[in-house]
């Protein structure tokens, strides 16, 4: 049982209420507090990562940083024509990795018909090579004909 659950129970079972996370007087040093909050902005907040500069606390508990160039703002149409053009793209490069899938298996289909038809050839090649060896042959045996 985790250290943390164990001291809620005893602390219930003595009747005490369990001390809240981040109270001044919590006598665990170390201890982590916790606050709800509503965005990811907020956790960067009271992380410590803002910086006086770069972010100003808002209303709502949320951090509005300064963005770097304010056409990347939400909702911005050059995000939304950004965002569009890489889904497009997206799906361009889908359809033509399907289409040379497709052609790679056609060709690999074509080539072992290929390669199917040359066999056949050379099995062709090979009988009537026997047939004229055979000939050959029996016209060269003495009492053969010339």
């Amino acid at each position: 049982m985790p250290r943390e659950a164990a001291e809620d129970t005893m602390g219930r079972a003595e009747g005490a209420a369990p001390a809240e996370p981040g109270e001044p007087d919590s006598s665990e040093s170390g201890a982590i507090s916790l606050r709800p909050v509503e965005s990811i902005s907020d956790l960067y907040w009271a992380s410590g990562g803002h910086k006086g500069t770069e972010g100003e606390r808002g209303a709502g508990g949320l951090c509005k940083a300064r963005l770097p160039c304010p056409c990347l703002g939400p909702g911005h149409p050059l995000l939304l024509a950004l965002l569009a053009l890489l889904a497009l793209s997206s799906l361009v490069l889908a359809t033509l990795a399907i289409y040379l899938s497709v052609l790679q298996s056609q060709s690999v289909r074509a080539l072992a018909q290929w390669l199917q038809s040359q066999e056949d050839a050379v099995h062709q090649l090979r009988a009537a090579s026997r047939q004229l060896w055979a000939r050959l042959n029996t016209s060269a045996q003495p009492g053969g004909h010339r």
